[in-house]
């Protein structure tokens, strides 16, 4: 054994190296010492452990291929000595299950010979750093966990507010957002606060379906109405009998099965695939769509009847972009459902801010999976940015060129020449009411929710940004 720096009042890091090449040993010695550390060397488990549990080191590095007892047999007895110290395993033979075994003994990380001592340096900082504060914690959703939806956000308690007000009666909803935003989360709220709560509840995505079989799977069919059917089907709609149903990815829905859906909603029958008896049918129908319905009855792919008796209610999630305030509460949230070490603290303000800025194209599923990612590499020690997965090239380019944003407008113009939405309120209106809703969500999600910030933002008066989110049923009250 060769010590280091000596130990001073506020000792310095100390890091302990277990090789059996002398090489090695000395490299990170040196290495060690002009960074500042306290460096020892042991040159066999056996060694390391007595040096480990008189100094209790700060890190270890223990190699695979040790004389007597190899590393990775030893390195939870380095962890139970020393505090579970964080152990970074070292090996020439970089096969899976040698790194498997390793993690899941409890290695901080893992790095195979021959490596760069400046990339071996860079792995110590970072572990002394922002170390292992526990044992080894498996990340992976509990099959016990049910997501639900979280946040303080106005633009998501305003969802909160009409899932209050719609739960209880039998009044379809038509909920939209973009992909990922949690609509399904929705739908289930809605039914599980229902009366219906105790009866079934069947989410179904038509587009996932054949689409030569689409009506026999919502309607079902009789014995020989098509070539295969060799016995009467129960289709869903019977299966939900007294429950609710969602149609996700609504507006992918043909327009021949659209009518009969149609006929469901207003006389609460319909007939299975090669049957002439109507069946009757008591089911609450919930519909979700990432795509612009009132576009697709323009264009002629949306029965506009049907879009008008699905929309009794319309629910519109807010993308996370417009949910800055709700990512840390978010994140503590994924990070508490798979069991991670101080899920409240875990996640700090920096590391926070730069997550605020991410454009999250995904929503909270990108966020859930990158929290999920993050875990894994961080095992158990406070989450820093390097742990995430890297933003896809082209993120920070989401300004729309002046030109093209000209357009668009342009475009939502003509769409309202073509509606009644104009009405006796007048173009100007009509437009408003398509766009200010996004720019008061935008400018409350900025300023955190204060309303008095947030009216400065815009350049308004306090009471008329009162007055324009009671106008949209925006209040976060």
């Amino acid at each position: 054994m060769s010590q280091g720096l000596s130990q001073e009042n506020q000792p310095k890091p100390t890091v302990l190296v277990v090789d059996d090449e002398a090489s090695i040993c000395w490299a990170f010695e040196k290495m060690l010492k002009s960074e500042g550390y306290q460096a020892f060397t042991a040159s066999s488990a056996e060694e390391g452990l007595r040096i480990a549990a008189s100094i209790k080191p700060s890190l270890v590095f223990l190699d695979v291929r040790l004389p007597k007892e190899d590393g990775l047999s030893a390195l939870p007895k380095f962890r139970a000595t020393a505090n579970n110290v964080p152990v970074i395993v070292m090996t020439a033979f970089g096969d899976l299950d040698t790194a498997v075994t390793a993690v899941a003994r409890g290695a901080a990380d893992y790095i195979t010979k021959p490596f760069k001592l400046e990339d071996v340096l860079a792995k110590c900082r970072q572990v002394l750093s922002h170390g292992p504060k526990g044992s080894f914690v498996a990340v992976r959703r509990p099959e016990a966990f049910k997501p639900t939806l979280v946040g303080r956000s106005i633009a998501i308690q305003s969802a909160f507010r009409q899932i209050a007000l719609v739960a209880g009666s039998d009044l379809s909803v038509l909920i939209t957002g973009e992909t990922g935003t949690g609509k399904e989360l929705v739908a289930m709220a809605i039914h599980q606060h229902s009366l219906r709560k105790d009866k079934p509840y069947f989410p179904i995505a038509p587009v996932t379906l054949n689409p030569d079989l689409i009506e026999s799977e919502l309607f079902g069919h009789v014995k020989g109405a098509f070539t295969g059917a060799t016995d009467d089907k129960i289709g869903l709609f019977e299966k939900a009998e007294g429950g609710t149903v969602l149609l996700d990815e609504i507006g992918e829905l043909p327009l021949g099965t659209q009518a009969k859906l149609l006929r469901v909603l207003e006389q609460g029958d319909f007939f299975r695939v090669g049957d002439v008896r109507p069946r009757r049918c008591d089911v609450r129908i919930l519909a979700a769509t990432n795509r612009d319905l009132r576009q697709a009855v323009r264009a002629g792919n949306f029965r506009e009847d049907l879009y008008y008796r699905l929309n009794g209610l319309h629910i519109q999630l807010p993308p996370l972009r417009e949910r800055g305030e709700d990512v840390g509460l978010l994140c503590q949230y994924f990070l508490t459902a798979i069991g991670y070490p101080n899920a409240e603290t875990a996640v700090g303000k920096e590391l926070l801010e730069l997550l605020q800025q991410r454009p999250w194209r995904g929503n909270i599923r990108e966020l859930r999976n990158a929290i999920e990612h993050a875990a894994v590499v961080a095992r158990g020690r406070p989450l820093v940015i390097s742990d995430f997965p890297a933003e896809e090239e082209g993120d920070n380019q989401g300004a729309v060129p002046e030109a093209n944003l000209n357009t668009l407008l342009e475009d939502l113009l003509r769409n309202l020449m073509g509606t009644d939405e104009i009405g006796a309120k007048g173009l100007q209106q009509a437009f408003l009411d398509r766009v200010e809703p996004t720019l008061l969500r935008f400018a409350m999600s900025q300023c955190s929710g204060n309303r008095v910030k947030a009216a400065e933002l815009l350049g308004i008066h306090r009471g008329t940004l009162r007055e324009r989110l009671k106008y949209y049923q925006l209040e976060d009250n």
